[in-house]
C-alpha cells in the first residue's frame, strides 16, 4: 500500500471540498505550498489534472469528479485500518462481522451475539442482513467472520454448524378461505392457491425443500410472484396478493394482516445453521461455536425440554 499516495488523495479531497488552496492548507495544518506541490505530484503520477483554479478558488476538473468517489473510498478505507491497527495496539479484538439471513433475526442472532459481547465485551460485533447466497460469498472472500444462513451441508471451504431443525408454515391473508380448513393444514390445500416465493438463487437449499414438499403432496406450486426476502413475502401475503411457505419462525413474528398455519406432518424445512470459512478461522470462529453448542447444542435443547 503506498501511504504517500493515500496522503495525496486526502490533500485533492480537502481542496475539492473545500473549494479553496488555503482553506484546505489551513484544514490540513500545512501552508499552501507543500499543498500545491502534493496535489501536482498527484497529478503527475495519475497521468490527469484534478484541479483548476479560478478567480474564486479552486475545483476539481471533470477528470477529478470522475474521480472523487473512487478517492473518498480509499480515504475512508485508510482511515479505518488506522483507526483498527490502533484498537489493535491497545490490546483490543478485532472487531466481529456477522451476516444473518431474515428469518434468523430473532430465534438465532440475539441470544449468540449476547452471549458474545458477554464474553468479549470489548470486541465490537457488526451484522449486515443478507440473504443465504450473499452470506456464503461474503465468508468466502473475508467480509464477514461468521453468517446465520439457510443451508443443508458444507461447501468446502464453508463449513456449518446446524443450529436447529425448521418446519414450514403456510402464511395467508387474513379471512383467507383456507384457514376455514383443518389444523394444522394439509399442504395439498394449497395447490390451487397463488404461490408468493423466493428466488432459488437466495438460498437454494430452501428453495428446493419447499418445491419437493409440494411435490410430495401431490402438486407443482403455482408461483405468481418472485420476491426478494422473507419479510416482503409477509407484506405481500398481507396485501391479498398469494401464499407463501415460510420458517415457522417467521410465524412468531405475528405481522398484521396474515394468518399462519402448521403444517400437517410436520413438513420439515432447511433450519439455521452458523457458518463460518474453514480457512479463515479466528478468535471469533472459536467463540462463536463455543456459544452456539451452549446456546443451541443438545445439553440447551435438554434444558429447555425440562422447562416445559
Amino acid at each position: 500500500m503506498d501511504f504517500r499516495l493515500i496522503r495525496r488523495l486526502g490533500h485533492f479531497l480537502a481542496v475539492a471540498e473545500e473549494g479553496h488552496f488555503a482553506r484546505a492548507a489551513a484544514r490540513l495544518g500545512i501552508s499552501q505550498p507543500p499543498l500545491t506541490a502534493q496535489i501536482q505530484l498527484l497529478e503527475r503520477e495519475l497521468g490527469v489534472k484534478l484541479l483548476e483554479r479560478s478567480g474564486k478558488g479552486a475545483r476539481p476538473t471533470r477528470e477529478g469528479e470522475a474521480l472523487l468517489p473512487l478517492a473518498r473510498r480509499i480515504a475512508g478505507n485508510a482511515a479505518d485500518l488506522e483507526s483498527l491497527a490502533r484498537e489493535l495496539r491497545l490490546g483490543h479484538h478485532a472487531p466481529v462481522s456477522i451476516a444473518c439471513v431474515t428469518s434468523a433475526l430473532f430465534d438465532y442472532l440475539p441470544p449468540i451475539v449476547r452471549a458474545m459481547q458477554a464474553a468479549r465485551p470489548e470486541a465490537a460485533i457488526g451484522v449486515r442482513e443478507m440473504d443465504t447466497a450473499e452470506a456464503l460469498e461474503a465468508l468466502r472472500r473475508g467480509e464477514v467472520d461468521l453468517a446465520l444462513l439457510r443451508a443443508d451441508r458444507d461447501r468446502a471451504p464453508i463449513k456449518l454448524k446446524p443450529l436447529g431443525e425448521d418446519r414450514l408454515a403456510a402464511a395467508l391473508p387474513e379471512g383467507h378461505p383456507i384457514l376455514a380448513g383443518p389444523d394444522p393444514l394439509p399442504l395439498a390445500a394449497l395447490a390451487e392457491a397463488p404461490m408468493l416465493m423466493l428466488p432459488r438463487a437466495i438460498s437454494p437449499a430452501y428453495s428446493d425443500a419447499m418445491t419437493a414438499a409440494c411435490h410430495a403432496a401431490g402438486f407443482t406450486p403455482r408461483v405468481v410472484r418472485e420476491v426478494g426476502s422473507a419479510m416482503a413475502q409477509l407484506g405481500f401475503v398481507a396485501a391479498g396478493l398469494g401464499v407463501a411457505l415460510v420458517s415457522e419462525g417467521m410465524a412468531r413474528l405475528n405481522p398484521p394482516g396474515v394468518a399462519f398455519r402448521i403444517l400437517a406432518g410436520p413438513i420439515r424445512g432447511v433450519g439455521v445453521a452458523l457458518a463460518w470459512n474453514a480457512e479463515r478461522e479466528n478468535e471469533a470462529t472459536s467463540l462463536a461455536l463455543e456459544v452456539a453448542d451452549a446456546q443451541f447444542g443438545p445439553s440447551a435443547l435438554a434444558r429447555g425440554a425440562r422447562l416445559l
